[in-house]
């Protein structure tokens, strides 16, 4: 038997890095501008720079359940595109734009007034930063998810290209603004941490106006018919919400142990450790972001080879992903683990003429983000892993068991496990909190690991067509970047 062009191994690879190095160059900009971000404000001081991490990671605790949702738009875009309905394409993009909205909308006057109570009760040094930039945050929250809505129809098209670039116009436009508002450049007065929270507002409103121009342009309007939001219809939204709402949970099942991590079992050893940890986590994000962008280009392509009646292609697709995330943040590992006090010294400044005081708590800030870095290097392949993995699930429409045993392993090892060794050992500090994390991470990637592995996800029939003739395969040769079209007949039929 003839062996087809898809089936062969390097194809694979090559379909898989077509779509990944946009979608991980797009998270890898993203992160490396809010890595800068940190710098500039971090040239402020100590405490804004803690500030900046908590505020932004409070914020997106009750933002992650509607990104977490928001994912699978990419779900039911890829799967309609594989089996040649291209106008639902169009219609389940309109639903999750206007969920987002919704959402943020409905969030936003919520969190403005619970902010001062919410910082007031975690007790920080610098609450009153804190709660100012949690605040701005919330507003990016009502551009932030409509925006990400786009992005998943443009992964779920095949077309991460239009989101790499717009995301980089709209970062170097944070990045620009940023830095005018930080020190106060071209008559612009020094807000510090507050013109870093406008910047990120402003990036984030360019980035849904670029976002949506292209979605409702000609040749993606005639493609998947995007200039007709009164198209869509509830059941395109209670497709998302029943996929998706596992997903949004998960997700905020495992931010919320990490933001209780960083605020009750980090935060409280002082502002040297809160200052670490801001920074590790820094790293730690440039080190997973590209991953989460491979595990993007996974997910499109899972739920297109469904779509098209192919699941022995998207778990080899799946598998290739895993292996090129891995390499990727493996190297990440030993980096953290060679120079992981270099990399915290980096990012840690105590500003112009410091004194004996400052220089020596930039030393207690070195020391413990050495260590942080060890625990950090020791999770890096699985949490590849992981995160691939998941996102193939998440492909197949295959959402409510990785939301379980993120929930379970989330709280009772991050959680439970740093209450433990906070008790049992104290004199470890925050590294005892962080040992229990990374053991958090490589369990979860074995789990999600073994679920995929198992098939389960091959039983899922999001298109509704279980004993219906399955689509004709992909052709031979057909272009990765949303170029198969099914017969005219199916086509038709299935719209």
């Amino acid at each position: 038997m003839t062996e087809r062009v898809d089936d062969k191994p390097l194809w694979g690879l090559g379909e898989v890095l077509w779509l990944s190095l946009p979608a991980g160059a797009t998270m890898l900009t993203a992160t490396l501008m809010r890595f800068v971000d940190a710098l500039m404000v971090g040239q402020v001081g100590p405490a804004p720079f803690s500030a900046q991490l908590y505020g932004g990671m409070t914020a997106f605790v009750p933002e992650s359940i509607a990104v977490g949702t928001l994912t699978v738009v990419s779900t039911y875009v890829s799967q309609n595109l594989g089996a040649g309905r291209h106008r639902r394409c169009g219609q389940y993009a309109w639903a999750g734009v206007l969920m987002g909205l919704a959402y943020g909308l409905l969030v936003f006057p919520i969190g403005q007034a619970a902010a001062g109570g919410i910082f007031r009760l975690i007790g920080h040094a610098e609450a009153a930063l804190e709660t100012m930039y949690f605040r701005y945050m919330l507003g990016a929250v009502v551009l932030a998810l409509p925006t990400m809505a786009l992005q998943q129809f443009f992964y779920g098209v095949h077309r991460p290209r239009v989101v790499f670039l717009v995301s980089l116009i709209g970062n170097l436009f944070n990045v620009g603004a940023n830095y005018v508002l930080i020190f106060g450049k071209l008559g612009f007065p020094a807000l510090g941490l507050q013109g870093a929270a406008i910047g990120t507002v402003c990036g984030w409103g360019l980035m849904l106006a670029a976002l949506l121009g292209t979605f409702l342009c000609g040749p993606i309007h005639r493609r998947y018919r995007t200039r007709r939001p009164r198209g869509v219809r509830w059941r395109h939204a209670r497709d998302i919400l029943r996929v998706g709402w596992p997903a949004g949970v998960q997700l905020v099942g495992d931010i919320g142990p990490w933001w209780l991590f960083m605020v009750v079992l980090v935060a409280p050893f002082g502002l040297a450790h809160r200052t670490a940890g801001a920074a590790v986590f820094r790293y730690v994000h440039l080190s997973f972001m590209p991953a989460i962008g491979v595990g993007i280009a996974v997910t499109a392509l899972v739920g297109r080879y469904i779509g098209a009646g192919r699941p022995d292609l998207a778990r080899r697709r799946t598998r290739v992903g895993v292996a090129a995330a891995t390499v990727y943040m493996t190297g990440c590992g030993v980096a953290f683990l060679l120079a992981g006090r270099e990399l915290v010294d980096f990012v840690v400044r105590v500003g112009p003429s410091p004194g004996a005081a400052a220089l020596a708590q930039r030393q207690e800030v070195l020391r413990i983000g050495g260590q942080m870095m060890i625990c950090a290097a020791a999770f890096q392949l699985f949490d590849a892993v992981n995160i691939v993995y998941s996102r193939g699930l998440r492909g197949a429409g295959d959402t409510l068991y990785p939301m379980v045993m993120t929930i379970v392993l989330a709280w009772g090892i991050i959680v439970g496990g740093g209450l433990l060794m906070v008790r049992l050992l104290p004199r470890w500090e925050s590294l005892g909190p962080w040992l229990a994390a990374s053991a958090y991470v490589i369990l979860l990637g074995a789990v999600m690991a073994r679920r995929f592995e198992g098939g389960a996800w091959r039983r899922i029939d999001l298109l509704g067509r279980r004993g219906v003739a399955a689509t004709a395969p992909i052709a031979p040769g057909a272009e990765a970047e949303g170029a198969f079209a099914p017969p005219a007949d199916v086509s038709e039929q299935t719209e």
